[in-house]
């Protein structure tokens, strides 16, 4: 991998692999809807909406068909830190790949009628999520979890929240934090760096900050506690889980490792016990998920609200299990073999790659190569998981969500004691 600093103040980082034939491309720049004030709320995904809707140079139909006309894809996506327009294609179009990208990122009209159409265009899609609801209840597990801070609200903000925002607003919001110091360029695939390095020397002009970004964010303070949202389903979706810390702590990987022996595959524990044994639910996995500042650790299953009871018993007692022993030494090298796998697997993706980049320099500041990734993961020992679970699975900051047709008791057990 190389980085370079470009004279225009981008930092590109490119992962040269020439023996393929597509090239990853993705325009990440670090603003998302956790860095949204009074106000704002939803205007990250709205103004990643805005960016397919006509340049100086293109119609919104031109920008939508010009990788679609040479078999290539263009997409973006809004995290709660992140935002990211990224193209994969043929090495041969990339450069104009990198035009298509440059002008969305820099000649984007924000044409008021248009916002007005794509507003609608983000309220459906907020009613699509609000109709989703196992997707729904993670969004209220980080409400809960977060009430005072943004990673508690939903990326895409309420549809009032998008009602209410202007053009003005949008323009703003791009002025203020699509610049050169809050970009970074991520290339993977067949294209060499000083190729690369040409092609977006010429193609990009970013502003350069008048001043930093205002993120006035109040301090991550988790709460314990209970949401619901009552639907009209045939089940009821659960989440229980618990704060947990960044992605730049020393047990990452500990976690990591914890989070897939738990919950991560159908071999894990939740699976085995909860649908294997118990029959109680389709599925049921675990996630861990880490920001800047925080992130949680959960178990989600769904299933007819008969069971609901027990099925929150089962997580509970397997939460419980885990704080009290955590887990066996053949369980530890079974889930570093399974990430190294999936790891080094990945990094065969152009795409895989490009996303490795562009995140790795936001939150770290440097990209880790695999092999001190590998390194980091198997240096982990079934010790450093035992106490990890127990830093995670702390009785008193229990938080349990749920969406369904009737809310069911917690478990009053030694989880919630």
């Amino acid at each position: 991998m190389e980085k370079i600093v470009l004279h225009n103040g981008l930092r590109l980082l490119v992962e040269y692999m020439p023996h393929l034939r597509s090239v990853s491309t993705g325009i990440w720049v670090d603003t998302g809807s956790a860095h949204e004030q009074e106000g704002q709320f939803g205007i990250s995904h709205l103004l990643e909406h805005m960016m397919f809707k006509g340049t100086t140079h293109r119609s919104a139909l031109e920008i939508s068909s010009a990788m679609d006309n040479v078999g290539g894809v263009l997409n973006a996506f809004t995290g709660r830190e992140q935002t990211c327009y990224y193209t994969r294609c043929l090495d041969e179009q990339v450069e104009l790949a990198l035009d298509l990208l440059a002008d969305m990122y820099q000649n984007s009209l924000f044409d008021a009628a248009e916002l007005e159409r794509e507003k609608n265009v983000v309220i459906e899609e907020i009613n699509m999520y609000e109709d989703t609801p196992d997707e729904r209840v993670l969004d209220l597990f980080a409400q809960t979890l977060w009430p005072q801070h943004g990673y508690g609200r939903s990326i895409s903000g309420s549809a009032a929240d998008v009602a209410a925002l202007d053009r003005q607003q949008v323009v703003d919001y791009h002025h203020a934090h699509y610049t050169a110091g809050q970009t970074v360029l991520a290339m993977a695939g067949s294209i060499a760096p000083q190729r690369a390095a040409e092609l977006v020397e010429r193609l990009f002009t970013p502003r350069a900050a008048a001043a930093a970004p205002e993120r006035l964010s109040p301090p991550l303070q988790s709460a314990g506690g209970d949401g619901y949202v009552a639907k009209n389903i045939e089940q009821t979706h659960v989440c229980l889980g618990f704060p947990a810390f960044s992605a730049t702590d020393d047990d990452y990987y500990a976690a990591s490792i914890l989070n897939s022996a738990f919950g991560g595959s159908s071999s894990a524990r939740l699976f085995q016990e909860i649908r294997e044994k118990r029959g109680l639910s389709y599925g049921a996995y675990s996630y861990f998920d880490a920001f800047d500042c925080g992130g949680y650790f959960l178990a989600y299953a769904s299933t007819q609200p008969a069971n609901c009871a027990e099925l929150i018993d089962v997580m509970a007692e397997e939460f419980h299990r885990l704080a009290e022993d955590g887990l066996t030494e053949d369980e530890v090298e079974r889930s570093k073999q399974q990430l190294k796998g999936a790891m080094l697997l990945n990094m065969e993706s152009t795409s895989y790659m490009m996303r490795k980049l562009g995140r790795h320099e936001l939150t770290f500041g440097r990209v880790y190569s695999v092999d001190e990734l590998v390194a980091q993961l198997m240096a982990v020992t079934p010790e450093d998981v035992r106490r990890v679970a127990r830093r995670l699975v702390v009785p008193g900051r229990a938080v349990l969500a749920q969406v369904g047709p009737q809310q069911c008791p917690r478990f009053a057990g030694r989880l919630f004691a």
